[in-house]
């Protein structure tokens, strides 16, 4: 007479003699062929590999979009530079230096208060994101050359 395999829930905890119940039951199993471990662990390292290769190429995606940003953010906070005033104020500096060491109070809140905070920052994430997927698509590289037996350094 076999007991029924007693049926654990994602996230259920069990007490002690639902604990020993389900060792004793498992203790009982059957050991698969030798044929099928194989065929088991090459079906693992298959999809091990599938999903380090969708990782490298999901990281590569974003770091080309992530780039993308860097040239729009980069276009766009050179032309609100233009646009503000802000080259005006710091060309002063390179026509007239006197005047600007004369007057560095004005000039300095005029440079603050019309730089493009807005566009720097956004220029700065974008940048900070590139460098992030970056380093992450180097690392899955290097993770899938490792799988593949290519463990020789990317860079050496």
């Amino acid at each position: 007479m076999t007991r029924p395999v007693p049926c654990v829930k994602e996230g259920q905890v069990l007490n002690e003699m639902q604990k020993n119940r389900l060792k004793n039951v498992l203790r009982g199993a059957p050991e698969p062929p030798t044929y099928l471990i194989g065929r088991i662990l090459r079906s693992i390292e298959r999809e091990e590999r599938k999903r380090t290769y969708r990782q490298v190429a999901v990281s590569g995606g974003f770091l080309f979009a992530s780039l993308g940003f860097v040239v729009a953010s980069m276009a766009d906070l050179g032309a609100d530079l233009a646009r503000s005033g802000f080259l005006s104020f710091a060309s002063l500096f390179r026509s007239d230096f006197s005047f600007a060491m004369a007057n560095i109070k004005e000039l300095a809140l005029s440079l603050v208060e019309s730089f493009p905070a807005i566009s720097a920052a956004f220029c700065l994430a974008s940048i900070g994101c590139a460098i992030w997927f970056g380093v992450r698509l180097i690392n899955d590289t290097r993770v899938a050359r490792h799988q593949n037996g290519f463990a020789t350094p990317l860079f050496s």
